[in-house]
């Protein structure tokens, strides 16, 4: 009876995103036999951790001497047939040690290091996983494996009133009347005369991503004060946490946004508040967080996401969600996300028929166990 191949899974933070998708990943490969170990280099909650041995080094900055002789010594004690990478910086500090070992990296990044750096890295890695075909990596180590959703437990929507109530908001009444500017072009100077009564359920829409400025989270705030100009019934919802909570946090009350707009933090039930949204809008350029886009399809849930070369592949624009430009200054794409989210809040037909096509697409196009199966055949292939 031949051995059980041994896999580390190096991830640099479990909070970067790819924690869920990891999670899910080691618990269905330790099912087909493979020994597996987690090595997290920045100290986080761990949530949804799947059983088994894991370490987390406390990685403070990024070049820190403590994460690179513990990653040694976990190399060491585990002596893994296969070092799985599952970002930039977990992969650099994996090619520092394992030598004659094998590594298999995830290439998510769209800014990879370039130079001397570079090279050294596509000698010490056997095979890059990419999720389209890329010409930064040799094409003898490429394997091209989608991107696919992990499977989300399933959990019945609440009506925004009572998930308004589990989480301890209060209802509130909308300051004027409702402009409705479906069609119009939104604008502040010319806003339509004409005026309708209240939505009496109120609109709830998510924003999951970390709170830092480079995610765009102030654009998204921008749209809330936008949306609560034309005195619309709804609340805004941003999960995640950074270093720039305290500035969101001043700019959500210097514009007075406090009872609509409500930042919740790193949560352990995103899967449960997910369903809940009748949007989810997402603004950042990153391919890190572009995961956060599928995870909302495969509940079904529409997505007004920033036009990127990850989000033009996961979304079909006007059939599975609703695609931004980003060309232009922010001026422009923050009109849009404003004209682009009322209309598909407005359109509760429009949001039914994305609904559907979206967890189509997901179950067909980034089908979870579809990946997990090839990246078990890489792992057999390396050893």
């Amino acid at each position: 009876m031949s051995r059980r191949l041994k896999i580390l899974h190096v991830i640099s933070s479990w909070e970067s995103g790819i924690g869920d998708e990891l999670s899910e990943f080691a618990f269905r490969v330790a099912r087909f036999g493979f020994e597996c170990e987690i090595c997290d280099l920045t100290r986080t909650n761990r949530r949804n951790l799947p059983d088994g041995p894991t370490t987390t080094l406390g990685l403070r900055w990024t070049c820190d001497v403590n994460a690179y002789f513990g990653i040694g010594r976990v190399l060491r004690q585990f002596r893994p047939d296969v070092v799985h990478t599952w970002d930039a910086t977990a992969h650099s500090y994996a090619a520092l040690h394992c030598g004659t070992r094998r590594i298999l990296a995830e290439k998510r990044e769209t800014d990879t290091p370039k130079g001397l750096w570079q090279n050294y890295l596509n000698r010490q890695t056997h095979r890059f996983i990419v999720p389209r075909k890329d010409d930064t990596v040799p094409t003898a180590k490429t394997v091209v494996i989608p991107p696919a959703a992990a499977p989300m437990p399933y959990s019945e929507p609440m009506q925004a009133e009572e998930l308004l109530a589990k989480l301890d908001f209060p209802l509130v009444e909308p300051a004027g009347n409702y402009c409705p500017v479906l069609q119009p072009h939104y604008e502040r100077s010319r806003r339509n005369d004409k005026t309708i009564t209240h939505h009496q359920t109120p609109f709830v829409f998510g924003v999951i991503l970390p709170l830092c400025l480079e995610h765009r989270i102030l654009d998204a705030l921008w749209v809330c004060e936008s949306l609560s100009h034309v005195h619309l019934n709804y609340h805004a919802f941003f999960i995640g946490d950074g270093k720039d909570r305290e500035t969101c946090l001043r700019y959500r009350d210097r514009w007075k946004l406090f009872s609509r707009v409500h930042f919740l933090g790193n949560r352990h039930d995103t899967h449960r508040l997910l369903p809940c949204f009748d949007a989810l809008l997402h603004l950042s350029s990153s391919a890190e967080h572009s995961r956060t886009i599928l995870a909302a399809m495969s509940c079904g849930v529409p997505v007004v996401a920033l036009e990127t070369p990850e989000s033009r592949e996961y979304i079909e624009n006007g059939t599975t969600g609703v695609l931004i430009s980003a060309e232009g200054d922010f001026r422009f794409y923050r009109r849009t996300a404003v004209k682009r989210l009322l209309h598909l809040l407005e359109n509760k037909e429009l949001r039914r028929t994305m609904h559907v096509a979206a967890k189509e697409r997901v179950a067909q196009e980034f089908n979870f166990d579809t990946a997990v199966q090839r990246r078990m055949d890489v792992y057999r292939e390396l050893t």
